[in-house]
């Protein structure tokens, strides 16, 4: 088990909370989310600090608008950060989205707001930049309830905006940019069965729709052969296409969630797809691949009020096996996202408070990895007597002199009026070198001090290469992982890997879905040049053997996608 390297809360004086988090060019971080007011010209203010890798304070800075001013994600680019939110007048249902472009010190650029047209509740809760240093947001907009998503350049243009929308509702959590100049979206949409499905969205570099997919989880109930709830809250590149991560749930408005994770290829074809399970309620709300295996993190909790919600973090075999998970924190704690570092470490940022309901304040810790060296003061050394030097010969005595103190460093941050104020030490919310797992394949739980050797995530991280070279001739590796994609389904084996004291993922196998044949059904028929068709649901076949009542088989059913009404009411949707 990886150990915890480092742990700190950052504290203002009202509630906040971290939402989304970018590396930073001096192997940092920017962390950006939501805090109230301190002067209370405003309710709410986008609130974006920065600090060193160990974690320590550098600078934060706030930005406001109107009345309520919120923060969801920010995007590394160049020589600083763009930051994805919305604004409103309190008690107005009219809202926009805002970016906002800071240099490397948090010092605005500019910003700007826009929406899908004047009057509509609008949001952007996801940004990612591209390799030309173009902004591309994902959110949704009241307007046909549809999902939308917009490309700004640097210069605060915009190059172009779309809404998508197969259902009802639509909304987007997540957006990625792929190797091909395109995009990855995920999130949610209500599917012909009002019903909610996981959803996968792939445009091109000018926005165009080349695959619309949804994924619904085959439940363990008898009364409904799928889970109601299902959604994707992120989504990163992979080896053979793209990862998505969320939680599904049999019935939504129960306090039950239970984390997932799917791959699909690149035509938007199903790999495998897992549940990862800790407590009653888990929700992944981040992830990231590394070679032949996924990291993932969130939350899991009691239940969904925040009772003993704890941060969630665990890393997945190359189909989705729980390798390890643990979780950390105590009172009422999440992770909202995380880096993985050079150094094989994972950085989890989000928020944390004493109890459900109380004042909360961003958290940021660091799994893994090497420990990372801490600023401190020198220390002053210990002045000793000089010598009594002894004369012959007439020569001149010399002296060994006192040596004098050094100061010690001090941390600053800018405050957000552009003002240098001293930077107030980090508060502990838990021991930074104690790690307590969900338990082991024992069903045990362990403590991991910070002070273990090793701390590395997993051999994996350091390459595919490395790990040929480990394995010398054996050609098994090869062309078990390394001899092209092969068969586009992949297994998902017989279980999630989950400790055995998992609570959290009702009866059966634990998997909740995964057919050992593995067989995929979904990827339409073109190769991986061709555009697929957009719109497409996705759910899982029926069982043939009736012995195995969870299988793993998607089949792809056309979906008829009507355009909305100019009449239609806007509805507002849920923040």
């Amino acid at each position: 088990m990886p150990p915890t390297r480092w742990d700190r809360t950052y504290d203002r004086e009202a509630t906040a909370e971290a939402n989304g988090m970018a590396p930073a060019s001096d192997g940092g971080f920017a962390v950006v989310g939501t805090a109230e007011s301190a002067d209370g010209g405003a309710a709410s203010e986008i609130w974006l600090y920065k600090t060193s890798a160990a974690g320590e304070l550098e600078w934060q800075t706030t930005f406001a608008e109107r009345g309520v001013t919120e923060g969801f994600d920010v995007a590394a680019v160049g020589d600083g950060f763009v930051v994805a939110g919305h604004t409103h007048e309190e008690g107005s249902s009219e809202q926009d989205a805002i970016a906002v472009r800071v240099d490397g010190e948090g010092t605005e650029q500019w910003r700007r707001t826009f929406n899908a047209r004047p009057g509509t509740t609008d949001t952007m809760r996801a940004v990612t930049a591209d390799e030309q240093g173009r902004f591309v947001f994902a959110g949704w907009t009241s307007r046909f309830r549809d999902a939308w998503v917009v490309r700004l350049t640097d210069d605060r243009s915009i190059d172009w905006a779309e809404t998508y929308g197969p259902g009802a509702r639509n909304q987007l959590h997540g957006v990625v940019t792929d190797s091909e100049g395109g995009y990855a979206a995920v999130g949610e949409t209500d599917d012909t069965e009002d019903d909610t499905a996981g959803w996968v969205i792939k445009l091109d570099e000018n926005g165009t729709q080349q695959f619309s997919q949804q994924f619904k989880k085959r439940s363990d109930r008898a009364t409904n052969p799928y889970d109601d709830y299902n959604v994707f809250r992120d989504v990163a590149e992979t080896r053979n296409g793209f990862v998505a991560v969320g939680a599904n749930a049999f019935d939504p408005q129960t306090n039950d969630r239970r984390g997932w994770a799917l791959e699909i290829n690149i035509n938007g074809g199903k790999l495998w797809d897992k549940r990862v399970v800790s407590d009653t309620y888990t929700v992944l709300r981040s992830v990231t691949g590394g070679n032949l295996e996924y990291y993932v993190a969130g939350e899991t909790a009691t239940n969904g009020n925040g009772d003993d919600a704890r941060g969630f973090a665990a890393n997945l075999g190359i189909e989705g096996e729980t390798r390890w998970q643990h979780s950390y924190g105590s009172g009422s704690s999440e992770f909202s996202a995380f880096h993985l570092t050079d150094g094989e470490g994972m950085v989890c940022v989000g928020s944390t408070a004493e109890s459900a309901g109380g004042n909360t304040s961003g958290w940021g810790l660091k799994v893994g990895g090497e420990a990372v060296a801490t600023a401190t003061p020198s220390p002053t050394p210990s002045p000793t007597p000089s010598p009594t030097p002894a004369l012959d010969d007439g020569s001149t005595p010399t002296f060994t002199p006192t040596p004098t103190d050094e100061p010690g460093a001090t941390d600053e941050m800018a405050g957000g009026d552009g003002t240098t104020t001293s930077a107030p030490t980090p508060t502990r919310s838990v021991d930074p070198g104690t790690a307590t797992p969900d338990g082991g394949d024992d069903g045990s739980g362990a403590t991991t001090t910070g002070g273990s050797g090793g701390g590395g995530l997993s051999p994996a991280v350091i390459g595919v290469g490395a790990v040929i070279v480990a394995l010398g001739s054996a050609g098994v590796f090869y062309n078990r992982f390394l001899g092209g994609d092969g068969d586009a389904t992949g297994s998902d084996g017989d279980a999630d890997g989950s400790p055995p004291d998992d609570t959290g993922g009702g009866g059966g196998d634990g998997d909740g879905g995964d057919d050992p044949s593995g067989v995929e059904t979904s990827e339409p028929d073109t190769d991986g040049t061709e555009e697929v068709q957009a719109a497409q649901t996705v759910v899982e076949n029926p069982d043939d053997d009736a012995d195995d009542d969870m299988p793993g088989g998607f089949e792809a059913a056309d979906t008829v996608v009507e355009s909305g009404s100019d009449d239609a009411t806007d509805d507002e949707p849920e923040k």
